[in-house]
């Protein structure tokens, strides 16, 4: 169609006409991913049950054994099947509670002492500042929340060390952790917490990830009515912030 020869009506019927086809796109695309997204869901949920069977008969042979090197590769088989299970746990919690608010069994924990278990938990030159507070919030998912971004931090830390400090500014309590990593394009920010987002460019890197534990992270948050977010800057690194509001009548 030749834009330049309609009258002005005919070329805001046709403006028109365009904007409603693009959102009728978008709804079939909307559509279509929720479809996508409940299919994946029931499947990983299927994975669960030979999951738990290989580890139970993985930690029943290791029992029974006292070879050194069959140990060594029943521990290399427990080892990657609870990060799978880690995994397609993760998926269903992501597809189940995307879009409504997930459910939260909220306690009063200390916020220094549950990040520096964690910490601790990695084989890795962590730097930190640790605030000592009392916070509530859902103990299992605070540390699921803080797990998966240190994983994503050494994921893409580039050899170098990563710095973790915790704060309450205007009763929220605050994480920042940072890396000096290859760091994320302005452009990506905004979509690295979507569901299956990966948008590093490095192919090796990639594999490492699943796009996954950071849009977990946004669902813990949102639940906890805090918020994440993430400044970064190409060839110097990112810092990844979340905020939990911790007014639940502790001080």
């Amino acid at each position: 169609m030749e834009l330049d020869l309609l009258t002005r009506d005919e070329l805001i019927k046709e403006v028109h006409r365009l904007k409603l086809e693009n959102k009728n796109l978008k709804i079939k695309n909307s559509d279509l991913w929720n479809n996508v997204k409940i299919l994946i869901a029931k499947l990983v949920h299927e994975f669960k049950t030979p999951l738990n069977s290989i580890i139970g008969f993985g930690e029943l042979i290791s029992y029974k054994t006292d070879d050194k090197k069959i140990k060594e590769y029943i521990e290399n088989i427990l080892n990657c099947s609870e990060h799978l299970l880690s995994l397609v746990q993760n998926i269903i919690d992501v597809s189940v509670h995307e879009n409504k608010t997930m459910k939260l069994s909220y306690s009063i924990f200390n916020s220094r002492e549950t990040i520096k278990e964690i910490i601790d938990s990695f084989n890795e030159d962590i730097q930190y500042t640790l605030v000592d507070k009392n916070i509530c919030a859902d103990y299992t998912r605070f540390k699921q929340l803080v797990f998966n971004l240190i994983s994503n931090s050494i994921k893409f830390k580039n050899g170098e060390k990563i710095n973790i400090m915790t704060y309450v500014e205007n009763n929220f309590f605050c994480f920042d952790i940072t890396d000096y990593g290859e760091g994320i394009d302005k452009k990506d920010c905004e979509r690295i917490f979507d569901l299956f987002i990966q948008v590093t460019p490095d192919s090796k890197k990639k594999q490492l990830g699943s796009g996954i534990g950071l849009a977990l992270c946004k669902v813990i948050t949102d639940a906890h009515k805090g918020n994440i977010g993430v400044k970064s800057k190409v060839g110097e690194g990112s810092t990844f912030t979340f905020k939990l509001p911790i007014d639940k009548g502790i001080t």
